[in-house]
């Protein structure tokens, strides 16, 4: 049999493909070449015709689509721990916002950027959905790290990261998309914060916008009860009622939170085919509250699972979100049956990828898909027994668990060692900038 070269080959694992019948593949193998699947199997088709530069042995280990966090704000991870044990918008006003005020500059944005990538990695997370500001340092960060970023420049009508308003940001938004248009990895989005930090105008210019250059819109909404009283008493129509009528709503866009809804609101974003971005953690520190998550399930609407901010989590595990997401919502609804752990793997893989526009690139594990994949150890003391390993992932694993992964191809992590960032080098920068944090 003819041999062909190939840049990696990953076998002996237990494949999850996360595919159309959710195939699991026992001692199973997959080849990548030139950034893509291009053959997979199990121990009675051969891959010894395989010449691969590199192998992954997943010897005891799970193989599956990477991770991806459909809601960041990466930048912030050198504000973990800074204002914790408060409500939000107290959090927000109080501390957060002014922090960045005095912090925020394009050196500060690049060096937490890597800060946070590297945790990311080490989650597993190959894609992440960010929300905050200065995108270009992002944008550098992610690509140097070799990990898929949707960018988004947060809209905000006050003077914020250096920005006197929103017009100063949409032309940043403009350059940022022009600069990035042909990156393989990198997107670029609009995020206008919230209802409450945008103006009507401002919500409209950002709809405009999307359209124009057909791009996601993200966006916090109906977080907090303060929220959707608010809106309530100022526009006499709740927070998903309010942006409705504006027309921010589409298949293309992507909320986070949503925790205060009533039953119309949820109709309108099955409706509208709107993807949700939940954070159980985040809002769970902050005690804004529980979104009616089995309704929306129910009800046919794209669910996802973000960390949101290192500030308000505090760590950027995503398979912590998912355990504490599917008991909370068992727990909520009464029902032990809510939310099996397959469809939660489903959240933050082709769930994920298709609230982001890449499910025809990845979020499975399929032929002709790009290879984003990562390897879990089940070879230890916490995940055996080992029976069904979907619950093993939500119910069993931690994150550092995660030993390998592989992002376009390329591998990013091998045996729990970052290979494209300097770890070390990564840690010294935290403590320099916590120093700077505590002396500001």
């Amino acid at each position: 049999m003819q041999t062909k070269d190939i840049d990696l080959l990953i076998k002996n694992g237990t494949v999850l493909t996360i595919n159309s019948d959710m195939k699991v593949i026992s001692h199973g193998w997959i080849a990548v070449n030139n950034q893509q699947i291009v053959a997979m199997g199990d121990d009675s088709i051969t891959h010894t015709n395989y010449l691969p530069a590199q192998t992954i042995d997943a010897s005891g280990k799970i193989v599956m689509p990477g991770f991806i966090n459909s809601h960041t704000h990466i930048p912030m991870a050198y504000f973990k721990g800074l204002a914790d044990d408060l409500p939000l918008h107290t959090w927000l006003n109080e501390h957060i916002w002014p922090k960045e005020s005095k912090m925020i500059n394009d050196e500060f944005i690049y060096h937490s950027s890597l800060h946070g990538i590297a945790e990311l990695i080490k989650n597993g997370i190959v894609m992440f959905n960010d929300n905050y500001f200065r995108g270009k340092q992002i944008a550098k960060a992610a690509t140097e790290a070799g990990v898929r970023a949707v960018i988004g420049e947060g809209i905000l009508d006050f003077p914020v990261a250096g920005y006197e308003n929103s017009a100063m940001i949409f032309d940043y938004f403009i350059s940022l998309r022009d600069q990035y248009k042909q990156s393989k990895l990198i997107d670029i989005s609009l995020s206008p914060h919230s209802i409450y930090t945008c103006e009507k105008e401002t919500l409209q210019k950002t709809i405009h916008l999307a359209k124009e250059y057909d791009i996601l819109l993200h966006t916090h909404l109906a977080e907090t009860k303060k929220e959707y009283d608010d809106c309530m008493d100022l526009h006499k129509k709740s927070p998903v009622a309010y942006l409705n009528d504006l027309g921010f709503f589409s298949d293309k866009s992507i909320l986070a939170h949503c925790v205060w809804l009533n039953d119309e609101d949820i109709d309108i974003l099955s409706e509208k085919k709107v993807h949700i971005s939940v954070n159980t953690k985040s809002n769970l520190k902050l005690a804004s509250g529980f979104i009616p998550f089995q309704k929306c399930f129910l009800k046919g609407i794209n669910m996802t699972l973000g960390t949101d901010g290192v500030a308000s989590n505090n760590n950027l595990s995503i398979i912590e979100e998912m355990g504490i997401t599917a008991r909370v919502h068992k727990a909520l609804n009464s029902d032990p049956t809510a939310l099996p752990a397959s469809e939660v793997v489903k959240f933050v893989t082709i769930n994920a990828a298709k609230a982001l526009g890449k499910d025809n690139l990845i979020g499975s594990l399929e032929i002709g898909k790009q290879a984003d994949i990562i390897v879990i150890d089940t070879d230890n003391i916490e995940s055996l027994p080992a029976y069904n390993p979907y619950s093993q992932i939500v119910y069993s694993l931690s994150s550092n668990t995660v030993s390998d992964v592989v992002i376009n191809g390329k591998t990013i992590m091998y045996n729990r060692q970052l290979l494209t960032l300097d770890e070390e080098e990564i840690k010294d920068r935290a403590y320099y900038y916590h120093k700077k944090m505590i002396e500001d």
